[in-house]
């Protein structure tokens, strides 16, 4: 794959907009400066994952996951850093400039999107099979017409045909250069032995095809109708799980329908392929189904990004309505607002929707859709003698299993009121035999972590040999601070220079000159005082490249921002100006509604340098295309904490750019403190190590202890004392 062009990667990087991008996945919702949702990286019922706008970063305070609009593609959809600048390329409609890759970096294009390669070249077959093909012309597309399917619905599911020939995908693939390897891995192709010989063929043959899309529109998988009239073919064929697949997370729809159950607040699922694309046609587009699975809690948690509502629609009959309320429990324990829609007799979401208008189906939905508890106890208590004892005891007893699984006591206590007026029993017995059922839900859970985790030792004890301590150090998350007793400190400076490092802070004297000093000019020239370096490779790995970013890509991009912004105050300083002559009546007034005017506009614009000068550097890393320094980077970036607020001497609230002049002094000298430190305790140890003999040896140990104890008691009495940076050095 070509590399795309330092030039169109900035444009990228410029236009994606970390709220709009996380927002195709998770629902957000404002809370403060920040947006907040449910984390898309794992399961939580509470939103912990923070998205900030002005940074441009996502955060999970939970499990940690998140970064730029970049990383987030990357870590969400399993991308590389260049296959996430290409989505939101064409998220943004910026036109890709490339250059060739070389060899070294083809060689690095990952399983996974040669695996994704291969599903959307099948895809493209299938969809060629059906339009180009007599047997599609004359099979699969008479099928569709039959469904009642429109164009538009076959070109917006994609949906495609698979020709009765063996080797038809198989053949087509090989001419592409795909591994068969990974066409088995996807199960397009089947691997079967005869007399000895292993030999491949296509798993969907004579067989209309549903492509199944993940979130971010790419094909992971497909489900497969027979066109056959032989019985004991399975009708359906589903892909099998893969790298790319899993049965239990995806939803068939979901990436058609994301949006518009954003805008209705509301998911509706259903059965069947067919059923929601006739929904879609009939003008309902949040509709998504399970792909003929029983809902399980992973889908679940990716509907629940996008609302908190959901309407479930089955068949009228009895296998549907059975597996409507074994969906509900799991539903409601997520924290879903569950509603039931019964259809009319006969009637499933797919013929329902082809038999009436677009009007005459959103009326119905409206009209008929009801709460679990009126949907529960009508059809529990259909057929069921009200004056029979045990018959009614039993229905009461299955909807309160279910109510149990309400956590939220507002909405429990409700479904009991409502419980009791339509079973006419006493809500104080209801609340009774519900804490029972409540205390057995919580036992299960209890027995069933336990169980789980009892699997897991025993998985644990099986597993370990030699490498056991090579993989927990490979798993370890990046800043692992407890492996190094310099690493705390080597963070300090290095989340100075990821927030702060294009900040200017002092000035530097050469010769005759004076030139503006940053945050990273001070870090870098006090290590280079000391020839001190960051033992932690990542740390030095950033250290470095925002050297880069300093010496080749700042001072261009911000004398281009200066100029804008001069021509911008000037404007500014003119328009208070005109204001100042039509207001100012004596001359004394002119000059100092003047001398306030300047004073403004100098403000604005230090403020708005000072806001490039901190953004562009920031921008620079956790975007880079070094998995380490973006890595680093977002981490250190993002406020797990609120910071204290500091008081000046004059009453005024600073914050920590505000003190910049005094802590990142003082966090170099804490730095070189750590390292006398350091040195001290490894002098000791050789001193204490000695023999009688080495007396030569003990007195340069000592003399070498006294020196830094010396230097020791210096930085300590500086670090004692309140630092303050000379303005010019």
């Amino acid at each position: 794959m070509p590399l795309i062009d330092r030039e169109t990667v900035q444009k990228i990087l410029d236009a994606a907009d970390i709220v709009e991008v996380v927002s195709d996945f998770v629902k957000l919702r404002r809370s403060g400066a920040n947006f907040k949702g449910l984390c898309p990286f794992h399961s939580e019922r509470t939103p912990s994952f923070s998205v900030n706008r002005a940074r441009n970063i996502c955060k999970c305070f939970s499990c940690g996951k998140g970064g730029s609009p970049v990383n987030f593609i990357m870590e969400h959809e399993q991308m590389t850093y260049n296959e996430a600048l290409r989505y939101l390329a064409r998220k943004y409609n910026i036109e890709i400039v490339e250059k060739e890759l070389s060899d070294e970096e083809k060689q690095e294009a990952t399983k996974r999107e040669s695996l994704l390669a291969l599903n959307a070249f099948a895809n493209e077959h299938f969809r060629t099979n059906l339009a180009e093909t007599i047997e599609g012309r004359s099979v699969a597309l008479p099928y569709f017409r039959h469904r009642g399917l429109s164009d538009a619905m076959i070109e917006r599911f994609q949906l495609g045909y698979a020709i009765d020939k063996p080797t038809d995908l198989l053949d087509a693939a090989r001419k592409k250069g795909f591994r068969e390897e990974f066409m088995v891995e996807l199960g397009l192709e089947v691997e079967s032995e005869r007399e000895g010989r292993k030999s491949l063929y296509d798993r969907y043959r004579s067989r209309v095809i549903f492509p199944i899309h993940s979130l971010s529109g790419r094909v992971v998988g497909f489900g497969a109708r027979t066109m056959r009239s032989d019985k004991n073919i399975a009708k359906y064929v589903n892909s099998p799980e893969s790298p790319v697949y899993s049965k239990k997370r995806e939803l068939y729809g979901l990436f058609q329908a994301r949006s518009a159950i954003v805008r209705a607040d509301k998911c509706i699922m259903v059965e069947g392929y067919l059923d929601v694309i006739s929904m879609h046609q009939a003008g309902v587009e949040n509709v998504v189904a399970s792909s003929g699975t029983s809902i399980t809690e992973e889908q679940i948690r990716v509907v629940h990004r996008f609302t908190e509502n959901v309407t479930l629609i089955y068949d009228a009959d009895a296998a549907g309505i059975k597996a409507s309320l074994r969906g509900i429990n799991m539903l409601l324990a997520e924290k879903m607002n569950v509603r039931v829609l019964a259809l009319p007799p006969g009637d499933d979401p797919d013929s329902f929707a082809q038999n009436h208008s677009s009007e005459e189906v959103a009326s119905y939905l409206a009209a008929n859709e009801v709460d679990i508890i009126t949907f529960m106890v009508g059809k529990l208590m259909a057929g069921v003698n009200a004056n029979d004892p045990t018959a009614k005891a039993k229905v009461v007893n299955d909807v309160l299993r279910t109510v149990a699984y309400v956590d939220e006591p507002v909405k429990r206590q409700e479904y009991i009121s409502q419980c009791s007026r339509l079973l006419e029993v006493p809500e104080e017995v209801l609340v009774n035999q519900l804490n029972i059922f409540i205390t057995g839900r919580y036992e299960e859970a209890e027995k069933a972590a336990q169980r789980d985790k009892a699997r897991a030792s025993v998985s644990g004890v099986e597993e370990q040999g030699a490498d056991s301590e090579e993989k927990k150090t490979d798993d370890a998350p990046l800043l692992d601070l407890t492996q190094n007793t310099l690493k705390p400190f080597e963070q300090e400076l290095i989340r100075y220079i990821v927030r702060y490092g294009l900040l200017y802070i002092f000035d530097i004297t050469k010769g005759d000159e004076i030139l503006p000093g940053t945050v990273f000019d001070l870090i870098d020239n006090e290590m280079k005082l000391d020839g001190i370096t960051f033992g932690y490779p990542p740390f030095a790995k950033l250290m470095d490249a925002f050297r880069v970013i300093r010496d080749t890509e700042w001072a261009p991009e911000r004398a281009r921002k200066l100029a804008s912004v001069d021509e911008e105050c000037a404007r500014m300083l003119e328009q208070k100006r005109d204001k100042i002559r039509s207001g100012a009546a004596t001359m004394q007034q002119l000059e100092k509604a003047d001398e306030a005017a300047r004073a403004e506009v100098d403000e604005y614009r230090t403020n708005a340098m000072n806001d490039f000068d901190m953004h562009f550097g920031q921008t620079r890393v956790v975007n880079s295309d070094d998995n380490d320094v973006r890595t680093v980077a977002n981490e250190l970036l993002v406020e797990r904490y609120t910071l204290s607020r500091i008081y000046s001497r004059q009453g005024k609230i600073e914050t920590e750019q505000d003190q910049l002049r005094n802590l990142v002094p003082r966090a170099v000298f804490e730095l070189r403190s750590a390292i006398v430190a350091g040195m001290i305790k490894n002098l000791n140890k050789q001193l204490m190590s000695l023999t009688d003999d080495d007396g030569t040896r003990a007195a340069e140990i000592l003399e070498d202890l006294a020196r830094c104890k010396a230097y020791q008691q210096r930085l300590g009495k500086m670090l004692g004392e309140r630092i303050i940076l000379p303005a010019v050095r």
